[in-house]
């Protein structure tokens, strides 16, 4: 894909909703690389204590089993017509077009783990409660959960 066509792409999804997912998956495609640049040799650059990862960590279905029968909240962020349609035991629902919004409603003292049907959605979410400060983790679609 080259970067006109990346950048039609990224305005397309952003008119659907979908901004921050196209924007991330745009600077992936066009091989941008948006890390802080090399220390140069011989720079104590990166000696600190270690920082926060980029983004929200991805986790296994066995992952995620753990985490939450430790005390993780299991989030839904498909729509409500398909969390009723099913969903994994014990999950609440809050779709990702109301995430941002809500926010206040989900706690800040125990890990979340979210999905939805293919993916895309729950790396929109988990990349918001990340950036929100949350400790958050992407399980991806549902069928994730049984493998």
């Amino acid at each position: 894909m080259n970067r006109h066509t990346a950048r039609r792409s990224l305005a397309v999804r952003a008119r659907r909703g979908g901004a921050t997912l196209a924007a991330a998956l745009s600077l992936a495609l066009l091989g941008c690389n948006t890390s802080s640049p090399a220390a140069p040799a011989g720079s104590t650059a990166g000696s600190g204590p270690p920082s926060r990862p980029a983004g929200a960590p991805r986790v296994t279905g066995a992952e995620a089993h753990a985490l939450v029968a430790a005390g993780a909240v299991l989030l839904d962020v498909r729509t409500a017509e398909e969390f009723a349609d099913g969903h994994i035991e014990g999950a609440q629902n809050l779709p990702v077009d109301q995430v941002r919004a809500r926010l206040a409603t989900l706690p800040r003292d125990k890990p979340i783990v979210v999905y939805c049907a293919v993916g895309a959605r729950s790396a929109a979410a988990a990349q918001t409660l990340f950036a929100a400060g949350y400790d958050v983790r992407n399980l991806g679609p549902m069928a994730s959960w049984g493998k």
